[in-house]
Order: C-alpha cells, then structure tokens, then sequence
C-alpha cells in the first residue's frame, strides 16, 4: 500500500487527537484424534521429510521442544512460545530463520521497520540486526480515562493478548524522526534537479506472530501515519533552513511483514493482501492449535505433538 501526499499535513508536533480501535475476535479450541497427532518421537521424521525451509525446519524443532498450546485470557487458544522467541536467545533453533526474513527485507528494499510491543521486539531486533534495517518498537501503555488526550501521531488503541484490558501502542516521536531524516534527505539531495521531487519511504513491520492480522494491519497503518508525519516533520525544518520551495511528494509504503509464526487458519494472509496488497513472509504456517493434547497443525508437515517440557 502506498500514500501519496503533496505535503503531508499532521498537526503541529505530529499528534493526533483521537485514538483508532482495533478489536481482536476471540479463538475457540480445535480437538484432534490421538491417531491424527505425530507424537514427539516421529515429528523429526515428518519435519526432514517437508519442503519447509532450513530455518523453519529449525524453528520447528524448538518451538516443539520449548513450547506448548494453552488459552489466553485475552485472546483465547494460543501458542506460548516465550522461551524460543520472547525470554530467551536460540540461535540453534532462530537463526536461520532470522536469516532468511532478513534477505526478505533487503529484497523489499524496506527501509524501516516497527514492531508493536516489548513480546515482538526480541525478534524484531534481531531482524533488524541481521538485515541492516533500522527498527523502532511501538511502545504499549495501559489506556487511562477516557482516551482523548493528544498521543503521537500513529498511535492506536487494542485489547492485550494476555487480558490487561485496552491498551495504547504507538512508536516513539523522536527515535523515528532521527531515522527518517536520514532516510529522505539524500534523497532529496540526489534530485536536486528534479522540478517535483519524490519523498519514498518503506516501511514494514515485524512481530513474533501474525494471529489473526489485526495487529498486522493496525501496525502497517501507524507505519503510514508515522511516516508521513515524520517527513511533513523534516520537510519544515528543511524548507526553514535552505529557502526550498519546491513542491515535494511523499510516499509512503508497506511494503513487507515478516514474523516467525502465523496462524493461517485465522486466513491473515488475505486480510494483508487487502489491506497492503503485500504477503506476509513466515517461517512457520500453523494450520490448527490443540489444547488436547496440546499440538498443533503445520502447513506441507501434519499435526504435530508438543514435547510437553512447559
């Protein structure tokens, strides 16, 4: 998805005075036969046999040792995956998954990244880290009164997956704007010839999982909104300084997702591709979750046993 602005127009400071809402439906169980169910000591048969990648193999492998399937207060049946991708560093079950959305990014040619969320941003960091790409966390704060103060442009309102209730995201003003000014003023100095030049910026987001893509979609459209106002930002200060006074389109993109995990069941490839016109880049595609026992589907593997070591 692209937007196209003259000049983008924001209010003073880059803030907005009303939060948009997103709502997470809530996910019910799926029960699986014991016959249907690879136990632990077969899935490594099914998962060397599969067309899955080198890193998503490895992912696999420690998401079935380490993890297991259980209810969210906020979210209802779900994966916890914490000690392969939020608590803990695997580089013998991540990297080469990390690897592989790194190259991803660099042929997208994104040039930032925003991932929602301190659970996301182990992962994001690495991405970001292997890639190249600067990434700035959206920041989550519990939402106070009645909503109506004035937050930073691109910040939203979304209910914790963990059942904290409502809560604020948005990315932080200054850390964006030092990374978007260094983004688009080569830009602008390499058309200084141009009678009309053109702003872009490409962004993308990153998390540990794409659920049911409305995290997804509520982080590609602050991305549109930070970005926007971060150039309108650097566009006053250059305009200011140097007497510019051409006119100056911005664009701004989503251009790529990238995540270790999605829950294709919930169909969030095709909210994306609505939404964005992008598809999402995945190690793993979870066709179904189990709470008994706990397992879960993969997409191209079966219906796999968790180890049962949480």
């Amino acid at each position: 998805m692209a937007i196209e602005k003259a000049e983008a127009a924001v209010r003073p400071g880059g803030t907005v005075p009303v939060l948009p809402r997103y709502e997470r439906p809530r996910e019910e169980r799926a029960t699986v036969s014991a016959g249907d169910c690879a136990p632990c000591a077969d899935a490594e048969v099914a998962i060397a046999a599969s067309a899955l990648s080198d890193g998503a193999k490895a992912m696999l492998r420690g998401l079935l040792r380490l993890g297991t399937a259980r209810e969210f207060a906020g979210g209802g049946v779900g994966i916890e995956y914490g000690s392969l991708l939020k608590t803990a560093a695997r580089p013998e079950y991540v990297a080469g998954h990390v690897a592989e959305a790194a190259a991803h990014l660099r042929e997208r040619r994104v040039d930032l990244l925003l991932v929602p969320g301190m659970s996301g941003y182990p992962i994001g960091a690495m991405y970001a880290m292997a890639s190249g790409i600067p990434a700035v966390l959206l920041k989550k704060a519990r939402l106070e009164g009645d909503g109506q103060r004035t937050y930073p442009a691109g910040a939203f309102v979304i209910p914790s997956y963990t059942g904290e209730g409502d809560v604020v995201m948005h990315a932080d003003p200054a850390a964006v704007q030092d990374i978007v000014d260094g983004i688009v003023a080569p830009q602008l100095a390499a058309q200084a010839g141009e009678s009309e030049p053109t702003l872009t910026l490409r962004t993308a987001g990153a998390d540990d999982i794409i659920d049911k893509a409305t995290m997804s979609r509520a982080v590609g459209e602050s991305a549109v909104i930070v970005g926007e106002a971060s150039i309108a930002d650097w566009l006053r200060r250059h305009r200011a300084a140097t007497g510019e006074a051409r006119p100056i389109v911005a664009r701004v993109e989503v251009v790529a997702w990238v995540t270790p995990l999605i829950k294709g069941y919930n169909r969030p490839q095709e909210h994306l591709r609505r939404a964005f016109g992008i598809a999402p880049f995945a190690g793993i595609d979870v066709e179904s979750v189990h709470l008994s026992p706990p397992a879960i589907g993969v997409a191209g593997v079966g219906v796999l046993a968790f180890e049962g070591r949480r």
